[in-house]
């Protein structure tokens, strides 16, 4: 009993440390990611370090649903690959330890931290994507201190714009400024055009002071008291200068933070009982609308002729159209048609709308879903990492790190395969979301069953000239014919 304990240690040692290791290295990876596609709405902005800090680990945190797996599939490789490449592997079989108990230390563990994954999908992620992009938010409307996109009217200042041709990002010299001031609540009566200009915050952050260098001001003189006069004559004051220093006043310039509140409907911030909630809600009031809608619309187009009690008369339309002049059932044709095209326009609307709703829903069901793939996700590739580890028997961390990123690319592609199939309708949320958990087990399986056979890997290069010959074969029976 003492020899199995010890065992189990010694397993989940080989597993604990590259599980850490790949965890801590790919979260990293992916949140430069996440830092490469976001630096636009970060640069300029004049946060402090630790907004900077939380923005990232609330980030990291989302991360977590992508990166997991992706550790859980690498450290099994790398366990079993490095107890196969060192021959420890095949000491504990001789000693009539099977393979699947050699496992079961890590099933367990992998059972638990599939529980602890929705534990984590469902209770933490919510709040972590709430400040995250309530955080965000704060950030894109932070008021920048250089953020002037070249050719874009930018209107970081309140009752101002600014258009700039060019920049140099080193100088932080702006070339062929215009500005107009609309603070006078006068339309465009005040412009100013500058060669070059530069750009900067005082120092209590309550000001920006623009420096301008040659160019020219045009301003509309306004009497307020006598505006005929003004209309007619269009007085206008215009000068030239080499150097003119602007300033305008920023308001409220201090990281302001939002009520999170505003945010917390989003899908991606609620758990599981509050999506169950809105996915029953929305439903039942589409159905509801779309029954009134549909209700409506039959009584006043299809029954909105009746008698005076409120039933409707039935009429022979052969002997109704006799009664009629050749002028009058041609003008009934035509209305019969018009309310037919109607009726078609309004039939082929509401299967939009339905379509529209489906959609909004089904963003909500692949939340949902998400709070179970993760756990399932983690131990799915436990069990295509640690029977493929133990048929490669290769450790280090070069062929665990390159077949990881194949399997779970091939994971990630069907997966966002299946959620974009999801979102536009066209296949079932439980197919589109489940789909590519069932292929990786299916892989899982076959590598499972070929390692507790103590089979070899098949190799691929004999495998595709079985497939080219056989095409080839088949090729050469089509031409005979």
């Amino acid at each position: 009993m003492l020899g199995v304990k010890k065992l189990d240690i010694f397993i989940l040692k080989s597993y604990l440390l590259p599980l850490l290791i790949t965890f801590f290295v790919t979260t990293f990876l992916l949140l430069m990611q996440f830092l490469w596609r976001y630096i636009d709405d970060l640069v300029g902005k004049g946060l402090e370090m630790n907004v900077i800090l939380e923005l990232f680990f609330f980030a990291a945190m989302g991360i977590l649903q992508m990166s997991l797996p992706l550790a859980v599939l690498c450290a099994s490789i790398f366990a079993y690959g490095s107890m196969g490449d060192t021959n420890e592997l095949i000491a504990i079989k001789s000693a009539g330890v099977s393979l699947s108990r050699i496992m079961r230390p890590l099933i367990i563990f992998n059972i638990f931290l599939m529980f602890g994954s929705f534990v984590y999908a469902n209770n933490v992620l919510p709040y972590s994507n709430l400040r995250l992009w309530s955080l965000m938010f704060d950030v894109r409307n932070q008021r920048p201190e250089m953020n002037i996109k070249e050719g874009v009217f930018f209107d970081g200042i309140e009752q101002v714009r600014l258009k700039i041709s060019s920049k140099n990002t080193e100088t932080n010299m702006m070339y062929d400024m215009m500005i107009y001031d609309h603070r006078n609540n006068s339309g465009n009566t005040s412009v100013i055009i500058a060669d070059s200009a530069t750009m900067k915050v005082t120092d209590d952050k309550q000001a920006l002071v623009l420096t301008l260098y040659s160019g020219e001001s045009y301003e509309d003189v306004i009497d307020r008291r006598n505006p005929e006069v003004y209309r007619q004559s269009r007085p206008f004051r215009q000068y030239s200068f080499d150097k003119q220093q602007v300033l305008f006043e920023l308001e409220d310039y201090a990281f302001n933070r939002t009520n999170m509140d505003l945010f917390k409907h989003n899908s991606q911030m609620q758990n599981v009982l509050q999506l169950d909630y809105m996915i029953d809600s929305l439903s039942l009031n589409y159905k509801e609308h779309n029954a009134r809608s549909f209700k409506q619309y039959y009584i006043n187009n299809v029954y909105k002729y009746r008698d005076e009690n409120g039933n409707g008369t039935v009429i022979t339309l052969d002997s109704l159209r006799k009664t009629f002049s050749n002028a009058e059932d041609l003008a009934v044709v035509m209305r019969a048609a018009n309310v037919a095209r109607t009726s078609e326009s309004f039939l082929l609307a509401a299967v939009d709308s339905n379509i529209d709703q489906e959609k909004g829903l089904n963003k909500l069901r692949i939340e949902w879903h998400k709070k179970f793939t993760l756990g399932f996700a983690c131990l799915i590739m436990f069990f295509v990492g640690a029977p493929f580890g133990a048929l490669v028997k290769k450790g280090g961390f070069g062929i665990p790190v390159i077949f990881s990123f194949i399997f779970y690319l091939l994971y990630y592609v069907l997966t966002m395969i299946g959620e974009k199939s999801v979102k536009a309708a066209s296949v079932s949320t439980w197919f589109g979301m489940w789909f590519p958990i069932v292929i990786i087990m299916i892989v899982g399986v076959y590598f499972t069953k070929l390692a507790m056979n103590d089979k070899e890997l098949p190799s691929p290069v004999p495998f595709l000239k079985n497939i080219s010959s056989k095409i080839l074969a088949k090729k050469m029976k089509l031409n005979k014919k």
